[in-house]
């Protein structure tokens, strides 16, 4: 089943020349790229690419589908798809420039260098992040990744259902079975990508998923689940995880109580609060306008991420598919055993403490984590106020120079540590713990033209992708295409680049990006910090 927006989108195969690059699936769609694509989001591309726009990789999930695990696609009457853009995000809140969005949106794009060669090309999968509330496939330039790498592979992006219709964790949603529905999302288009890429000319035995922020958090999901099946095998066979990680923020399981009162918070708002009846409050959400759903989703997020960031809708431990606490999959090894990519930004925090809020004094810092860590005792916050110096009485303290109010440095260095940077130091020592290759980066430089917020959350972006021009975006991209590639990131790159280490616990190492190219540092960054965020199993967020 084609959706009708999509339909709209497509022409007729016999009211235009059939292209040598069609696609045709088994159930019955032909997909028509865009030929000679060359030009990205305003920038020229070194080689040209095939385009296969939107295209659907499940049914719908709207009417009875909404809030429903993923259905694959059936066949249907023979349809011809010559999509020429991204379609529709997932529902969410309203972008900055608006970017059409909508339920219909489960659909995923792949850019094809052109080649007459008949082997097979590695495959990269951008899972999108946006704190699984905001974003979509369109939030990496894939295209541009892909068409100026030094070498071919196929890019592929997604949407994922967001907010309330991806992630409503409750004992409500677990009654139903239905948590982690845009985890099941993405499950369904990896599963797609195995199945049919092969048609397209990639290789399903060289995928890479690849995900930042909330993507990099879902791609640890992903790598830590291993199947029931005696022949259980993932489907890819490595990850590149920017700025996240299955551990990042502490994945509670669906009773947190906070969860718990977003829920009935979410339900209010839609007039479908039903109690304990679960059939009776989904067979009304299912039965809302899907604008009803989207703008309690939208409000509810909007009253959790500030001050204090406590996000609605998020993944959680359901025993099924997240089987246990991921810090316990990491310190039992419990993950599959793939070559991992993974780093962080300099002042990963910094663009989630709000500038315009007044952080003034050490009681405010003090507050800020007591209310992120309700469950956390005085010896807790204790130590985070002692690892991170008050400006304002300590005159050795590194957050004296203040980008905003007095506090502000200080509140966004220990939330970025917490979240996000001990996350991927986690990374790093649970894979190589098991003997497994992994390489860590730091991305350590603020651009042409410095910020407040300095080397900033997701900043890294635009210079692995090359859509910047400074000289250590082509070395980015070098080592990451490698490491797609041939499964090593220093295996294809030039010879006067540095030589990447893998992570080594005895000695550990990161390659640090900073312009015009890179070089290799101990991995120290704040070691008495991560030490701490490391040696407690989790910090309970709710």
């Amino acid at each position: 089943m084609i959706s009708s927006s999509l339909l709209l989108l497509a022409t007729c195969a016999l009211s235009q020349a059939v292209s040598a690059w069609q696609v045709e699936l088994p159930y019955h769609v032909t997909v028509t790229p865009v030929e000679n694509y060359v030009n990205a989001s305003g920038k020229a591309l070194d080689k040209p690419l095939l385009a296969y726009w939107a295209i659907p990789y499940a049914q719908p999930p709207v009417g009875k589908l909404r809030f429903q695990y993923p259905v694959p696609i059936k066949p249907g009457k023979p349809t011809t798809l010559s999509n020429t853009d991204y379609g529709l995000v997932c529902s969410q809140p309203t972008a900055t420039p608006p970017v059409p969005q909508g339920e219909d949106c489960l659909t995923l794009s792949i850019f094809k260098p052109y080649t007459n060669s008949t082997e097979k090309l590695p495959v990269v999968i951008w899972t999108p992040g946006g704190a699984f509330n905001t974003g979509g496939g369109r939030g990496l330039n894939v295209p541009s990744m892909v068409g100026n790498a030094p070498q071919d592979f196929i890019g592929v992006s997604f949407n994922y259902r967001l907010g309330a219709f991806g992630f409503l964790p409750s004992s409500l949603t677990h009654r139903a079975g239905l948590l982690n529905i845009g985890l099941m999302d993405q499950k369904m288009a990896y599963e797609w990508v195995q199945q049919y890429i092969e048609l397209f000319g990639g290789d399903p035995n060289k995928v890479t998923i690849f995900g930042e922020s909330a993507g990099a958090h879902s791609v640890g999901a992903h790598i830590q689940h291993i199947g029931s099946e005696p022949d259980y095998k993932p489907p890819f066979n490595q990850v590149i995880m920017n700025s996240g990680g299955a551990t990042a923020r502490a994945w509670p399981n669906w009773t947190a109580p906070l969860y718990e009162y977003q829920t009935i918070q979410f339900l209010n708002m839609t007039g479908c609060n039903n109690g304990d009846d679960e059939k009776k409050t989904f067979k009304c959400l299912r039965g809302l306008d899907a604008e009803i759903i989207r703008n309690a989703s939208a409000t509810l997020y909007a009253e959790y991420n500030s001050p204090v960031i406590r996000w609605p809708f998020q993944p959680v431990v359901d025993y099924q598919y997240v089987k246990e606490s991921p810090t316990k999959q990491w310190r039992e090894g419990h993950f599959n055993k793939v070559p991992v990519l993974t780093g962080l930004n300099t002042n990963e925090g910094s663009i989630f403490i709000p500038q315009k809020y007044n952080f003034t004094t050490g009681a405010d810092f003090r507050q800020y984590f007591a209310t992120l860590f309700p469950l956390a005792n005085s010896s807790v916050l204790d130590t985070i106020e002692a690892l991170y110096p008050d400006p304002l009485t300590d005159p050795s303290s590194p957050y004296i120079n203040s980008s905003f109010s007095p506090q502000w440095s200080r509140v966004s260095a220990a939330y970025g540590d917490y979240a996000y940077i001990s996350t991927v130091k986690q990374n790093a020592i649970g894979v190589a713990t098991a003997d497994v290759p992994v390489w860590k980066y730091h991305f350590d430089y603020p651009g042409p033209a410095p910020s407040p917020v300095g080397v900033a959350h997701a900043s890294e972006l635009a210079y692995l992708s090359r859509v910047s021009t400074a000289p250590v975006a082509k070395v980015m991209n070098d080592y990451y295409t490698s490491f797609i590639v041939a499964g090593d990131p220093n295996a294809l790159v030039p010879s006067d680049y540095p030589h990447w280490p893998a992570y080594n616990l005895t000695n550990p190492e990161e390659l640090t990006f900073i312009n015009p190219g890179a070089e290799v540092k101990p991995d120290s960054i704040r070691q008495k910090q991560m030490d701490f965020w490391l040696s407690i199993p989790e910090v309970p967020p709710h």
